[in-house]
């Protein structure tokens, strides 16, 4: 988790220059505070795609990445 706290000051700035970044993480709490889009994969299929706060109630994400089991 230090990484990111340490690149979060950095690619906020990137952000405001309109530059757009492609990330590869595992942690998707801390990435999706940073992020306008996501796409999450899972063994090289996509799962989710589209804004943040959608993504993370669909079922297939929270129960490979969120730790939570979908409701």
């Amino acid at each position: 988790m230090a990484e990111i706290a340490t690149m979060v000051p950095l690619m906020e700035k990137l952000q405001m220059s309109g530059i757009t970044l492609i990330m590869v993480e595992h942690r998707l709490r801390e990435l999706f505070r940073l992020v306008d889009r996501v796409m999450v994969m899972n063994f090289g299929e996509k799962i989710a795609e589209g804004v943040p706060e959608e993504v993370m109630e669909r079922k297939e994400v929270k129960e490979a990445y969120l730790g939570t089991e979908a409701g």
